[in-house]
Formats: C-alpha cells, sequence, structure tokens
C-alpha cells in the first residue's frame, strides 16, 4: 500500500508540472563537480534537436548537489553547476535574457543516508521549461527538381551533394523523396562503369558530440546513413569495390551557425566524392 501511494504522488506530481504549463529536464554531474559530461551535452543537445528546448521559451536553470559537504560548499558547487549549463545553452544560441533563473539550492538532505559516495541522483541540474509559446512546425525537408550533374567534367577528389536524399530524424531509415535522386546515382554507376565513389554522411547540431545521433555504438549516424546508401546500390547490381562509405559527423557543416531547423537541414546531407574514373 505505501509503496502504492508513492507511485501515486510522483505521478501526481509529473500531472501538476505539465497542468501548470510546465516541464523539468535533469541533466546530472559526477561527484562534487561542476563541468558538464560529454553524456551531460548530448543530453542537451537531444533536448534541443528534437525541439523539446525551444529558442524563445522562458527557462529556469536550478542546480542541486548531493548531502556529501558542507552548507557553504555544496552553495557554490550548485550554483557552478547551473551556471554551466546556461553557459551551454548560450553557446547552443539560446539568449539568456530568455533564461529568467539561475541559482544553487545547495545540497538535497537524506535523513536516511549517510557515507561518503553521497546519491548520484541529487547531483543535478533542473531545466525547467514555461511554454509561453507554443512549438513551431518542424519544416519538412525541401524537396527540390533532381539536378544532374556531368560526372564528366568532375576531377578526382571532387564531391557533389545529394541535396534530395532525406532521412528519419534520428535515424539512417530513408524517406520516400529519397529514391528519385539515389535512381540518378544508380544512373551515373551505370553510365560510367569504371567510376568508383566515397559516400560521405554528414548530420547536423554543432557541439562537442554527433548532437544528431542517438547512434553511439559501432557506427555513427552519419555512417549508418551513409552505408544505407551504399546498400542501395550494391543491391541495384554495382560492384561492392566501386562503392565506399564514411560518416564525418558534424565536423564540416554548410550552415556553421546552426539557429533554425533550416541551418540543421542543410547540415544534414549525403556527399559523393570522386575516387577513382
Amino acid at each position: 500500500m505505501k509503496h502504492t501511494l508513492v507511485i501515486f504522488l510522483l505521478l501526481f506530481k509529473v500531472f501538476m508540472a505539465h497542468s501548470q504549463g510546465k516541464d523539468t529536464f535533469e541533466v546530472y554531474f559526477p561527484f562534487n563537480d561542476a563541468k558538464l559530461t560529454k553524456d551531460a551535452m548530448s543530453y542537451v543537445d537531444q533536448l534541443i534537436f528534437k525541439d523539446t528546448l525551444i529558442h524563445g521559451n522562458k527557462l529556469m536553470i536550478v542546480g542541486y548537489t548531493d548531502y556529501v559537504g558542507g552548507n557553504a560548499h555544496n552553495d557554490t558547487l550548485s550554483r557552478m553547476r547551473a551556471k554551466n549549463v546556461k553557459d551551454y545553452l548560450a553557446s547552443m544560441g539560446f539568449d539568456k535574457d530568455d533564461i529568467t533563473l539561475c541559482v544553487g539550492k545547495g545540497k538535497i538532505d537524506r535523513k536516511n543516508m549517510s557515507g561518503k559516495d553521497g546519491y548520484a541522483a541529487d547531483r543535478k541540474v533542473e531545466i525547467i521549461i514555461e511554454h509561453t509559446i507554443a512549438p513551431p512546425p518542424i519544416p519538412k525537408p525541401e524537396v527540390k527538381p533532381v539536378e544532374k550533374v556531368d560526372i564528366g567534367k568532375l576531377a578526382v577528389n571532387e564531391s557533389f551533394s545529394m541535396t534530395n536524399i532525406c532521412f528519419e530524424p534520428g535515424s539512417p531509415v530513408l524517406l520516400p523523396e529519397s529514391y528519385p535522386i539515389l535512381k540518378v546515382l544508380l544512373g551515373y554507376m551505370n553510365q560510367y562503369p569504371t567510376l568508383k565513389i566515397r559516400i560521405e554522411g554528414h548530420v547536423c547540431c554543432i557541439g562537442p558530440n554527433e548532437g544528431d545521433a542517438p547512434y553511439l555504438g559501432n557506427a555513427t549516424l552519419s555512417e549508418a546513413r551513409a552505408i544505407t546508401i551504399r546498400r542501395y546500390l550494391i543491391e541495384k547490381g554495382v560492384k561492392e569495390n566501386r562503392v565506399q562509405a564514411t560518416g564525418l559527423g558534424n565536423r564540416n557543416p554548410v550552415v556553421p551557425q546552426e539557429l533554425t531547423e533550416e541551418d540543421r537541414i542543410k547540415n544534414r546531407r549525403v556527399e559523393i566524392r570522386i575516387l577513382s574514373k
């Protein structure tokens, strides 16, 4: 009965937060440290990429520590954690004036806990969103008429962009509008039987990590997308030794400072590099 009551109270708290037009997201820190880890930055990047954190919304940033250490030390540590999250959001293009509160609340007391290792769940910063504006609609990738390239005029090591190749967000799955341009690429490979190419995948979201990528396993998202295109060509009869695939992450952006979803769409692209003719 007690366990059921705790679950009910937690659900009630979540319901109240949403009903008041606020959402809270938690960024976690290592023991006695105020620096954002790569995992923490990647988590914030994903909130931005998925339009959970939206430019123009008002944000409150509140830092905490666990129970280990004195009050003065923990007050300072919690403030530094909150400040570092605020500074990271500013580096991602958020207006500091939209951050209405940035404070440290110090340690969270745990009366029934002790020990030098502390309590990891309390080493955090809360990002609280006040939904003062409606989320903007996510634009669909612009589908332009298929533009053909004169392969004969391209030199070895030159590349061209396949702008109409589109994927599901955060995924290597091709969207239907990609197939007309893939057929054009297949036509190049058939027209020039000695042509060898490298498919180079790129993703969006400039930052310390490959921001468009929940892919953190054996292949990055950009590589997985390039491999998808290579597989398409091979399945259509192109010999494997004529097609390479690689992922370049977000290292070569077309738009260096991404401010809009349109900017991110431009950086999510596939380029074809001529290896030999």
